[in-house]
């Protein structure tokens, strides 16, 4: 009965933060993503865990790593055999600009020294501006949410994110649109669409809902 009230109540907090996504978008003609409105609400939940990494470092807890964030994301699909679609979360290139100042960004920073340390030494505030670095900084441009998931760099650039300062380039994409034929986050676990079974419980609900809210995207043209 526990379990049940708290789906019960992650369905309806998933329900509000999509039903605010569509009065967003209904009242903006906007079709770039991150120009679109919404836009400010998709980087408020990645916000959510950024605040989270940073507090498990400070506070010596197991940070979330990177695949954690992946499969929050939707990447249950990566294994086609589950979905039997070979399109799901293909992989492409990209050269995007990313803006850490004001873009939707997931990052896990794992090593609380070399997070101290990146404080310490970049930034514009200790004379050392931050700097794309096109060997250590990698990720990935996610479609249509217009998230960027960093898997290389990550302590550089959660350095010139909590500063608010440089860019990088997003070196590769993944686009979720052809996944929402095949699946959805019910605010507990992605689920196939044609049986309702399970295919991955996800660990932080704020990623999940981005899928949902990229569903939204992708049925109003908004990429």
């Amino acid at each position: 009965m526990i379990f049940s009230n708290k789906r019960i109540i992650k369905k309806e907090k998933l329900n509000s933060i999509l039903s605010t996504t569509y009065e967003l978008i209904e009242n903006s003609d906007i079709k770039d993503v991150r120009r679109s409105p919404a836009y400010s609400l998709v980087r408020a939940m990645t916000n959510y865990h950024l605040f989270d990494i940073v507090r498990e470092l400070y506070e010596d807890e197991n940070v979330t790593n990177i695949q954690s964030v992946f499969q929050d994301i939707g990447e249950a699909t990566l294994n086609s055999r589950i979905l039997r679609n070979t399109e799901s979360f293909d992989l492409g290139k990209s050269n995007i600009n990313i803006d850490l100042s004001k873009d939707a960004i997931l990052v896990c920073t794992w090593n609380k020294k070399r997070f101290v340390n990146a404080l310490l030494t970049i930034g514009e505030n200790v004379g050392n501006s931050f700097r794309f670095d096109k060997i250590n900084h990698m990720a990935i441009y996610i479609y249509p949410i217009g998230v960027t998931v960093v898997y290389n760099g990550n302590h550089s650039i959660m350095s010139g994110i909590l500063k608010g300062e440089g860019t990088i380039q997003a070196n590769q994409t993944y686009d979720l649109i052809p996944t929402y034929e095949y699946m959805y986050f019910d605010g507990v676990y992605f689920r196939r669409k044609d049986d309702d079974s399970k295919l991955h419980k996800v660990n932080r609900f704020e990623i999940g809902a981005l899928y949902e809210i990229g569903r939204i995207f992708a049925e109003n043209g908004i990429k």
